[in-house]
């Protein structure tokens, strides 16, 4: 039982400096915020290493005792601002996902969008006819054990906002990839749910 409590505490520890370094460094990636903590902790045993959804409570804690005035103000302006990219975009069936979703969202995250379409020229071109500039990438995204495809990635920049677009094909709406956070289907919101959400904040 002492070695339980041992392992629990150590895991909250790591979890606590996970969440510190992304909110604090700007890293969003769980996996290299578990990493530096772990290295910098001196932790070498995977079973203190805290999973995920710990990384992300413990950053939800970290923001309301640290971040309580910016965060939640930076939140509203990244909700509000997808709000206008998906209703630009809607013929293409946007849906926000990622930490702006979620609530946890600070000055250095992006905003994540799934966008929905079997022709993605069609998505250039009216990025182009509103003058906004993109780079083209790939997203690996996970769909299940041995699933994993590469999407195409357009990244955005709204004057300090950067955005990211995903794109899958117009069937893509039925079914959701893995979330890095818990394995489970990524939680998806529509411009409504989004609006419903920025009322709340």
């Amino acid at each position: 039982m002492r070695h339980t409590a041992k392992t629990h505490r150590m895991r909250q520890q790591l979890a606590n400096e996970a969440a510190r370094i992304m909110a604090e460094e700007g890293i969003s990636d769980f996996h290299t915020a578990r990493r530096k903590a772990a290295n910098r902790i001196g932790v070498t045993n995977e079973r203190h290493l805290p999973r995920n959804v710990e990384i992300e409570l413990a950053l939800k804690e970290y923001q309301a005792i640290f971040k309580r005035d910016l965060q939640p103000t930076r939140l509203r302006v990244l909700r509000k601002t997808a709000i206008e990219i998906m209703r630009l975009l809607e013929r293409f069936s946007p849906r926000l996902v990622g930490a702006v979703l979620r609530g946890t969202a600070d000055r250095h995250s992006a905003i994540n969008i799934h966008l929905f379409t079997d022709n993605s020229q069609a998505l250039d071109w009216l990025l182009m006819e509103h003058h906004i500039p993109f780079k083209i990438g790939e997203r690996e995204c996970r769909f299940n054990e041995n699933d994993l495809r590469r999407q195409p990635l357009y990244l955005i920049e709204d004057g300090e906002i950067e955005v990211e677009l995903t794109v899958f094909p117009e069937i893509g709406i039925r079914q959701a990839p893995k979330s890095p956070l818990d394995g489970k289907p990524v939680q998806r919101a529509s411009i409504s749910d989004v609006e419903k959400l920025l009322q709340q904040t």
